[in-house]
């Protein structure tokens, strides 16, 4: 009904002056005000009220084969699962029953994510669909491949030799165009995953499912205010605080979960923030019969002051007056605040009754030395020597605590180790995390940014104080992660492959190390144990360092990531299989 390009159509009736020899044949104008009354129907947008009858059967005819059409295709689309369902049956007559007591007799020893992998009732019948290369939509949050392809990658993974990560992104936890960014992310003793964005929300993630939400309200957000970011989580041992299994820190507070559900709270001293937190089995905690797990906090100023705040000159004797009490005032906040960064507080969370947990609450001095606490790491050491906590400060300095009295306030903590980390030539280096190796007892990775303004560090030298000088060589690219042998004092290797400061670490289940680039590297990259043991060492600098730039892997499916966490092989026998789960600004991708 479209008219043609060029010149328009016109509808043009019978009996004008445009067809002047229609008028006088009766029967050949009678076809032709028939022929233009169809026109008219087909031109006009509305037609008109004499011709409903015309307009109305055209529409009709034109439902008639929408339907026709779509009829034809439900019935090829059936007829197509029809195919495809009898094509398996005839699998599971002819061999498929004859695999099938072995394949579930030898199930127990194939790995299993907790984090990516449904359960078996409820992914048997998504294994061999078809199309099952193509990315699936578990849920509105959650997309990934299909549980076929995640099962092959981990059988594929287990049968290589050493099971190096393939560098395939298997799931994405969260939405893509999400309001808030992930900061942290932990592995519970379950497999669960947890997630703390900076809105104040904590979920947490099993089987490919958002299973719980909660949110940290802080003091702020129970008067009406919005929920503070969560700045870092962390996993509890189990048999912790009859259930505790999660600590979380927000501006205010740090709370403790169980399932999902607030059972303690540790109230943080007046504008101050959790910058790092770090947990201790109930081993370290002492041999009483009250002492249990205990929880190292360090808190930081959490915004700083304003620094238009004395922009206007004052113009009388009263406001310089004024002037000169908001300053007084303003650096004994700032005096308060450094001395708070520079102390630990640690709290012992024992239960006192069956449905809450009262922590404990001890504060902990770091004894000549006046930096901010920077890393916090449980470093696990053979028996009977008791796990310790390690503290990394701004001036490179690295002490190891004990705690060798009972629980809750009657607890005494022991300085046993004290290195001080400086670059070659005497650069101050700061330390930005620390991860213990726990797969090597009394290894540490640390994580060392470049102080290009300073020399020796603030505040009191940490080397002044019987400390252990330890040199690092030089790094190309502003920062470095040494492997340290604590109780030899001794640096075994330099990590220098990343070209910006490793802001996040975690030790792999097989022993290795996975590291991640700030913004400027934007690169996850895999170490292996091998890395820094039993190998020549290279001489660089005059120190007797090895320095090794290349990595085992390099990840390209995670890009720049904020947190890094192992989801290990969930079924028992020693496996040393792993999933790597990285958060990535608004998700969190789960990389194979």
């Amino acid at each position: 009904g479209a008219p043609r390009r060029g010149r328009p159509r016109r509808a043009v009736r019978a009996g004008t002056a445009a067809a002047p020899s229609v008028a006088n044949h009766p029967r050949l104008r009678q076809s032709c005000e028939s022929a233009w009354r169809q026109r008219w129907v087909l031109l006009s947008p509305v037609p008109p009220a004499g011709r409903r009858s015309v307009h109305a059967s055209r529409v009709q005819r034109c439902r008639r084969v929408r339907c026709t059409l779509t009829a034809r295709a439900r019935a090829l689309r059936e007829r197509a699962c029809s195919r495809w369902w009898r094509e398996r049956e005839k699998r599971e007559r002819g061999v498929g029953r004859e695999r099938e007591p072995r394949q579930r007799d030898r199930g127990s020893r194939f790995p299993t994510c907790e984090g990516t992998q449904l359960p078996p009732s409820e992914r048997a019948e998504s294994v061999g669909a078809p199309m099952s290369s193509l990315p699936v939509k578990y849920s509105f949050l959650v997309h990934g491949l299909a549980q076929d392809q995640i099962e092959e990658s981990l059988r594929r993974r287990r049968g290589s030799q050493g099971g190096a990560l393939l560098d395939v992104c298997a799931m994405t936890l969260g939405h893509e165009l999400g309001k808030a960014y992930v900061n942290a992310i932990a592995t519970l003793a379950d497999g669960t995953l947890a997630s703390g964005l900076d809105n104040g929300r904590i979920a947490l993630w099993r089987h490919g499912r958002r299973v719980k939400e909660a949110v940290h309200a802080s003091p702020s957000a129970l008067l009406g205010g919005r929920p503070e970011p969560v700045t870092c989580l962390v996993a509890l041992p189990r048999g912790c605080s009859r259930g505790a299994d999660l600590a979380s820190g927000s501006e205010g507070s740090v709370r403790l979960w169980a399932a999902g559900e607030c059972v303690g709270t540790i109230v943080a001293p007046p504008g101050t923030a959790p910058a790092c937190m770090a947990a201790l089995p109930a081993a370290a905690a002492g041999a009483g019969p009250s002492s249990g797990p205990c929880l190292a906090v360090a808190f930081h100023q959490a915004r700083p002051f304003d620094p238009a705040a004395f922009r206007l000159v004052p113009q009388g004797e009263e406001q310089r007056r004024r002037r000169a009490e908001a300053l007084a005032a303003q650096a004994a906040q700032a005096a308060a605040f450094e001395r708070v960064a520079a102390s630990v507080t640690v709290a012992s969370l024992r239960a006192e009754s069956p449905g809450a947990v009262q922590p404990s609450v001890s504060v902990l001095g770091l004894a000549g030395g006046a930096a901010r606490v920077t890393a916090f790491g449980c470093l696990p050491r053979a028996p009977p020597a008791a796990d310790g906590l390690v503290c990394g400060t701004a001036d490179g300095a690295l002490r190891v605590w004990v705690r060798t009295g009972g629980g809750g306030d009657d607890a005494v903590w022991r300085c046993e180790e004290h290195l001080a980390l400086r670059f070659g030539g005497g650069a101050a280096a700061t330390i930005a995390c620390v991860e213990p190796l726990t797969a090597q007892l009394g290894l540490l990775a640390v994580s060392c940014l470049h102080d290009e303004g300073g020399s020796a560090g603030e505040g009191v030298e940490p080397h002044g104080s019987g400390a252990s000088l330890l040199r690092v060589p030089l790094p190309a690219h502003g920062g470095a992660v040494a492997i340290l042998d604590v109780a030899r004092s001794a640096v075994l290797a330099t990590l220098d492959a990343h070209t910006d400061v490793v802001r996040c670490m975690c030790a792999l289940p097989d022993g290795g190390l996975a590291t991640g680039g700030g913004p400027q590297d934007r690169s996850v990259r895999v170490w292996a144990r091998s890395q820094w043991e039993d190998q020549p060492r290279e001489e660089r600098g005059g120190d007797a360092v090895p320095v090794r730039r290349e990595a085992t892997q390099t990840l390209s499916a995670p890009g720049y990531v904020f947190a890094l966490a192992a989801l290990p092989d969930a079924n028992p026998g020693g496996s040393k299989l792993f999933a790597l789960a990285c958060a990535r600004y608004n998700t969190v991708r789960i990389c194979l």
